[in-house]
């Protein structure tokens, strides 16, 4: 969940330090992300499923604080 919210728009970034390749790889077989490039180099971006999910959960934790 921190890898997705962590995402800024839906361009190719570099995941957050300390993200693991079990986390990437996870996140990429749930169809959230798309993963490119290899070892420091390696970049992803949100799906389109990716940016739903991240949109519908923020949306869900604003309700919860009001």
């Amino acid at each position: 969940m921190v890898l997705l919210h962590s995402a800024v728009g839906v361009d190719w970034q570099s995941p957050p330090k300390g993200t693991s390749l079990k986390t990437l790889s996870e996140a990429e077989e749930q169809g959230f992300i798309l993963i490119r490039g290899e070892f420091q180099k390696r970049q992803f971006r949100l799906t389109e499923l990716g940016s739903k999910y991240i949109d519908h959960d923020k949306r869900r934790l604003e309700a919860r604080r009001l």
